[in-house]
């Protein structure tokens, strides 16, 4: 099955549960408001992976209650390796610890504290890739048919007909979180534009992410261009 790309650019807005964890806490899977404090000492900049900071829990940036979708095609980013996802794992469920931390990942980055000794998670996080990060396409419906028993395994995935398998040579991710201090929301930007493996086709992936802590409410803005 051909995949839809989307010849208009337009970007498609999509309202999102409360209960929606689409990545960002290293340490916490939910987006906690923090009352705004002034601080006199700079922010601590820690690098990522290390001992201390593993990266993110998780194998990709999707989940039951955040999928990426523009035009009937759905996008997702994997920053860990997809061959290294157990075979029984429920990609809906997105958060598997400690176990993704064993899987090698695709991207390193930056986190930044006012107190990591103290603070539930960064205020803000930088993550780029490391040359080929993996990005699946599949058509949105086919997708839904698959996770409609509440589960998607890796296989189940890569089984989909309209597959296309993506290598992001430039991805870039920048995530604030709530607790970042001003009005308490949060918001973040993915950028990756590589390379379709089947086709030889160019791909643009991009989506902007709003988060707000006193509604429970998100929106997601997505952009696929496939060719």
């Amino acid at each position: 099955m051909a995949m839809k790309a989307n010849i208009n650019q337009q970007k498609k807005e999509t309202k999102m549960n409360p209960l929606t964890q689409f990545k960002k806490i290293l340490i916490l899977p939910l987006l906690i408001p923090l009352a705004l404090v002034v601080r006199a000492n700079p922010p601590v900049i820690e690098t990522f992976p290390s001992p201390e900071r593993p990266g993110p829990p998780f194998y990709a940036n999707f989940s039951a209650d955040a999928i990426p979708t523009d035009d009937g095609t759905v996008g997702i980013a994997f920053l860990r390796e997809p061959s290294c996802i157990p075979t029984d794992f429920n990609l809906l469920v997105q958060f598997d610890v400690p176990a993704a931390f064993g899987c090698e990942l695709t991207i390193e980055g930056k986190l930044w504290w006012y107190d990591p000794e103290t603070d539930p998670f960064p205020f803000k996080i930088q993550q780029w890739g490391l040359g080929a990060v993996p990005i699946y396409f599949v058509d949105e419906a086919e997708l839904a048919a698959a996770a409609q028993d509440g589960v998607l395994t890796i296989g189940e995935l890569q089984a989909l007909p309209s597959l296309l398998i993506g290598f992001a040579d430039s991805y870039l991710e920048v995530i604030h979180n709530s607790n970042q201090g001003g009005a308490g929301k949060g918001h973040s930007v993915q950028n990756a534009s590589g390379t379709i493996l089947q086709s030889g086709l160019p791909f643009y992936f991009h989506y902007t992410e709003e988060f707000h802590p006193d509604t429970g409410e998100r929106t997601l803005r997505v952009r696929i261009d496939i060719g």
